[in-house]
């Protein structure tokens, strides 16, 4: 994600882009898709409810006519669907995936992903010498160093390719007349609290209905984590350039590698009137790390002593005495102690899964995700605020107190079945704030919208994964084909055409936003276009295992 993952570029897509592009991929410019040498059919998974059809199609018609295989787009009709065969290991094809970063750092987008046994190793990826890396690297104090351990474990990735990488996504959005002092933070998401507006009343602006209940920890999606990031404050808050501002903290400090210590700010509240001290942060960790809750962002405490994770006997979390990890001093301070080094972990701390709970959520947790009590800069307008697939009204919370004071009357957070119809409602005004323009727009955003628009980098990255427990993809073999596949795409005809410049071919697995980012790695190569070399790469593969 993590604000998953595998449905972040929830864009509309047209048809007419698979068309452009069908020949894309082919040496003959007379040929529009190269003769297919048989064999298994090659597959990319998607889901058709976020408008990914075209760049999946057009990726397919490269790899098609570059490799002369049968590549093809498969739908799956929404997300919930796909994840649950990708989370089962039940899925026989490529799928997409992506990452929206949950904090900025670099190592955000390596551990996650692509350490043996982590949260969100769709691809079942291991290797040792990235794991050696990825952990010298986060262990490190040194920014500089840690950076560029970093770097040599994505040359690691670049040879190994558990995903292919294609392009970055930009923050593409657009707002009214109605409002001003519209700005888009480092994760493509607008900075709410700022934005003013004409008159009186709420900001109109795009949602989707949250998957789940309206809890911290269980919430790893754009739609939900929307609106717990305007309700919710935490330890620290991320500004527009992803530099870390404290928030409910009044200081942490990192002691060492592995222990921290948090000095909360006295008097702030819930909206409810509960005072916030250590044991809400304490108790609402917790619950987000025992096993039997599953929560969606359990990961996140991975590093805190007290969770266990072994894979053979299945058990990931905390085993109810909770995180020992964990430590209350007094009312206002509490200790963190880590079950191995992590030098970014106060970085992390700004992302919701580590958000405060009041007492009563514990009461009904799932009650209390229908109408969340939180300490952030908006609440819920009343009872009954969240009118399912329809919309959420939020009023400014007058309690906080904190650096994201709102300057407007509240938001109205509208749920949109697709960014088409949130783009019609921008241009007759009945829409304050759209986040993503739909594709259809991008030929004509500029002159429609002028200087109300933004086209920006973001932490966003696209990809698609093929698990190595796939046939032919495992091995000496998988590693070939997977390089085959990678070289077979045009991905600069691909944004061009498709994306009309709103996205950034890859030159690696992390984005140019995020500290630390290079576009020089050793192995870059193998992101570029080369057919030749795809073709030379896939009969090599061949000569190990025939596609068929």
């Amino acid at each position: 994600m993590k604000r998953n993952r595998i449905a972040l570029t929830g864009v509309a897509v047209l048809g007419v882009g698979a068309i452009a592009l069908a020949g894309c991929g082919s040496n003959d410019p007379d040929d529009s898709q190269a003769e297919s040498s048989g064999g298994p059919e090659f597959g990319i998974a998607y889901n058709a409810d976020g408008g990914h059809q075209a760049w999946v199609d057009a990726v397919a018609n490269s790899i098609s006519g570059t490799l002369g295989i049968d590549a093809v787009g498969v739908p799956y009709p929404d997300f919930a669907g796909l994840r649950d065969e990708v989370t089962n290991r039940s899925i026989d094809s490529a799928f997409r995936t992506g990452w929206q970063a949950d904090y900025p750092g670099l190592y955000n987008f390596l551990g996650p992903l692509y350490a043996t046994n982590a949260g969100s190793n769709d691809g079942d990826y291991s290797s040792e010498e990235f794991d050696s890396l990825l952990k010298e690297g986060i262990s490190t104090t040194d920014p500089d160093e840690a950076n560029e351990l970093f770097t040599q474990a994505q040359e690691v990735l670049l040879k190994d390719l558990p995903a292919i990488p294609l392009w970055y996504q930009n923050a593409v959005g657009g707002w009214s007349e109605n409002v001003d002092n519209v700005e888009f933070g480092w994760n493509s998401v607008p900075l709410f609290e700022e934005i003013t507006k004409d008159g009186e009343g709420p900001v109109l602006v795009n949602g989707t209905e949250p998957q789940n209940p309206l809890i911290p920890t269980n919430t790893n999606e754009v739609g939900g984590g929307k609106i717990l990031d305007a309700i919710f404050a935490g330890l620290v808050r991320y500004q527009a350039d992803g530099s870390v501002e404290n928030d409910v903290a009044e200081s942490i400090t990192q002691d060492s590698p592995t222990h921290l210590t948090v000095k909360l700010r006295e008097g702030l509240t819930f909206t409810n009137g509960e005072e916030i001290t250590a044991d809400n942060f304490i108790k609402a960790w917790n619950y987000g790390a025992e096993q039997e809750n599953a929560q969606l962002s359990q990961y996140f405490f991975e590093d805190i002593e007290g969770f266990e994770n072994d894979p053979e006997n299945e058990i990931y979390g905390a085993q109810g005495e909770g995180l020992s990890g964990l430590k209350q001093v007094d009312d206002y301070t509490f200790e963190i102690t880590l079950n191995k080094p992590a030098s970014d972990f106060a970085q992390r701390l700004g992302y919701s899964a580590y958000y405060p709970l009041p007492d009563v959520a514990f009461e009904d947790m799932e009650a209390f995700g229908e109408n969340p009590v939180g300490n952030g800069p908006y609440k819920l307008a009343a009872e009954g605020a969240w009118e399912h697939d329809v919309q959420i009204d939020l009023a400014v919370n007058e309690d906080y107190d904190g650096p994201r004071t709102p300057q407007n009357d509240g938001l109205k957070i509208v749920f949109y079945a697709s960014q088409d119809g949130a783009y019609n409602d921008l241009l007759s005004g009945n829409l304050d704030v759209l986040d993503q323009l739909p594709d259809a727009a991008f030929e004509t955003y500029e002159e429609e919208l002028g200087d109300r628009s933004v086209n920006q980098p973001s932490a966003v990255f696209q990809s698609f994964t093929i698990g190595e427990y796939q046939e032919h993809f495992d091995g000496e073999e998988g590693v070939l084909r997977r390089q085959a596949i990678s070289m077979a795409i045009n991905r600069e005809e691909i944004t061009e055409v498709i994306f009309q410049g709103t996205r950034t071919p890859a030159s690696d697995f992390t984005s140019p936003v995020i500290d630390g980012w290079t576009d020089e790695l050793e192995g870059e190569e193998v992101l570029e276009y080369n057919p030749e070399k795809a073709k030379e790469l896939w009969e090599q593969a061949n000569e190990i295992s025939p596609w068929e």
